[in-house]
């Protein structure tokens, strides 16, 4: 193969690059010369049809029909400016649906069978290694009298590339993906398309007996993380409404395998609510103490009862009264109303409140054994759910969220 010849796969291409290995020939310590092998690897992929950014194409009166006529049709033109927001997903699902088709086939092959081996030719060789050592050879025909000197071929100094079907498929996608000159399509069609891929692989391999090739996934998932951090690279420069912290959207299926529950309290839930009562320090000492004897798995009595102090104390501190507990419910229902808070909600609330407050009286006042976690789990959830309802609504409370 010509050292500038390109592969033509649906009119996508994909360059390679040789990288020489060098070896010092030397006798008794004289060096003879230096050898340089040629490995190939691919070094990028590109969309040759269009000129890109040069012709942008507007969808006026003229080519409307017939574009969104093409569109349906699975011609998407990756220079339209003003694709609608339906089209790009309309396109987006078409074409994610006919690369899952094309990569599935070979994802679930021996890799083995469909191996493609690439090298250069005997005189691309002899070029390379002309132009590398232009100080020790100075024609190709030196070149040859050093192989036969020293009983060498000339494919000897090469390591020949191989690829798969699998990989020369995904390149082929990323130079569909990397032509484009939006970044907010160029993401869409990422993210479904690993998602699709990702869902395909946890169905097929669910019941535990059927798997993908380890090399196959292997190949997908280094392809995968590439396409990821280029996304992640263009997201720091770029303003977009869609934007994750991390990259769990993409692992939502193996998780469903993967995961298992927990006694732990929610971490996220229980930052918050100490971010809520921060300014309030008695309550915010006895929501710790509750916290560290659930987490210590000591005296859920006093757990339980830290939990209503703390909720009695932040009410009071709200109110600007000394009321116990079972005394606030009618403040509440008004100190919500000014909120603006609906009555339903407001009802709810209170409401929940008076079970939360009789289920303390009945079993934590009384000094009876509490043999459930769950119990106390669940009361501290509900604590955590009043305390959020009460501050986060009240602006002056909550100055730096509203």
């Amino acid at each position: 193969m010509q050292e500038d010849a390109k592969f033509l796969l649906n009119e996508q291409s994909i360059r390679f690059k040789a990288l020489y290995n060098e070896t010092t020939i030397s006798d008794l310590g004289e060096v003879i010369c230096t050898l340089k092998g040629i490995s190939l690897i691919p070094i990028s992929a590109s969309v040759a049809p269009l000129t890109i950014k040069e012709n942008f194409i507007h969808k006026i009166d003229e080519n409307k029909t017939d574009l969104e006529t093409k569109l349906f049709q699975g011609q998407y033109y990756l220079n339209v400016v003003d694709y609608t927001l339906g089209e790009i997903a309309f396109a987006a699902n078409f074409h994610c649906t006919e690369w899952l088709a094309q990569i599935w086939k070979f994802l679930i092959n021996d890799p083995r069978t469909d191996e493609i081996t690439i090298t250069l030719t005997d005189e691309s060789i002899r070029n390379y290694i002309l132009e590398a050592n232009s100080d020790y050879f100075k024609s190709t025909e030196q070149i040859d009298e050093f192989c036969i000197l020293y009983n060498i071929s000339i494919k000897d100094l090469v390591q020949s590339a191989r690829f798969t079907q699998l990989e020369i498929q995904l390149a082929k996608i990323s130079a569909r993906l990397s032509s484009e000159i939006f970044f907010f399509r160029t993401k869409l069609f990422s993210e479904l398309l690993i998602q699709n891929i990702n869902k395909t692989i946890y169905y097929y391999e669910e019941d535990g007996i059927k798997k993908i090739n380890s090399e196959n996934k292997m190949v997908y998932e280094k392809w995968k993380d590439s396409q990821l951090e280029k996304i992640q690279l263009a997201q720091k420069y770029t303003h977009s409404p869609y934007v994750f912290d991390d990259s769990e959207q993409y692992q939502n299926f193996e998780s469903l395998r993967t995961y298992s529950p927990s006694y732990n309290l929610p971490q996220d839930l229980l930052s918050e609510t100490f971010y809520w009562i921060d300014s309030f320090p008695k309550v915010k000492d006895r929501f710790k103490r509750a916290t560290d004897l659930f987490k210590k798995g000591e005296d859920r009595r006093d757990c339980l009862d830290n939990l209503r102090l703390s909720l009695e104390l932040l009410i009071k501190d709200i109110l600007k009264n000394n009321k116990s507990l079972e005394n606030q419910l009618g403040g509440i229902g008004a100190y919500q109303d000014q909120l603006g808070i609906g009555i339903e909600i407001r009802n709810t609330f209170v409401k929940t409140i008076e079970y939360f407050n009789k289920y303390q009286n009945e079993n934590v006042k009384h000094n009876i054994d509490i043999k459930s976690d769950h119990e106390v789990e669940f009361i501290f959830g509900l604590t955590m759910i009043f305390i959020r309802m009460l501050i986060k609504p009240n602006r002056e409370y909550n100055k730096n969220m509203i």
